[in-house]
């Protein structure tokens, strides 16, 4: 065999072994930078919050509640309930101009994960800045704006993880 196959295969073996030696088993997530997506045409599939990789020391960590009843203040005891959402939660990198329907194309999308049963996500992620909305009924659902009309951000700081709660207040009275 010839110096040059020797080399074509022992770095073929090597591609095929990778994803073994790095995940150990474990399947890895693929988080794009906060930038931008490498391809365009890239659907990133929806993460669990034990997929998080040991790449990032810090990322978003939440929760998203639907809030139902009254919760005004200063008429008795609180009449409210908070209700977790399992609901899938769209992540973009930067200010995101806010729209309805869930774009899985959309330029600045760097994941979907999914809220668990009590409604708790985490997402590991660069540092930066960041839109997170949750879909409900099919709906991208987010009540918080900046001035300049984009959905409110969250920061994620090297070594921090940001503590988010995402509250749907559709039927809810205040």
């Amino acid at each position: 065999m010839s110096d040059r196959r020797r080399s074509f295969v022992a770095a073929l073996a090597i591609l095929i072994s990778l994803p073994a030696l790095a995940g150990c088993g474990r399947q890895a997530t693929e988080t794009a930078a906060p930038e931008k997506a490498e391809r365009a045409d890239a659907v990133p599939r929806e993460a669990k919050p034990s997929d998080a990789p040991a790449a990032h020391p810090q990322g978003i960590r939440g929760q998203v509640v639907k809030l139902v009843g009254s919760f005004l203040p200063g008429a008795g005891p609180e009449q409210g309930s908070r209700e977790p959402l399992a609901v899938p939660v769209h992540v973009f990198g930067g200010r995101v101009e806010p729209f309805d329907k869930p774009d899985p194309k959309h330029p600045a999308l760097v994941q979907i994960v999914r809220a668990d049963a009590e409604g708790r996500f985490e997402l590991p992620l660069p540092p930066g800045e960041y839109t997170v909305i949750p879909e409900i009924d099919g709906q991208l659902y987010l009540n918080n704006w900046l001035d300049d009309g984009s959905w409110a951000t969250v920061k994620v700081e090297p070594d921090e993880w940001a503590e988010h709660t995402i509250e749907d207040v559709r039927e809810a009275a205040f």
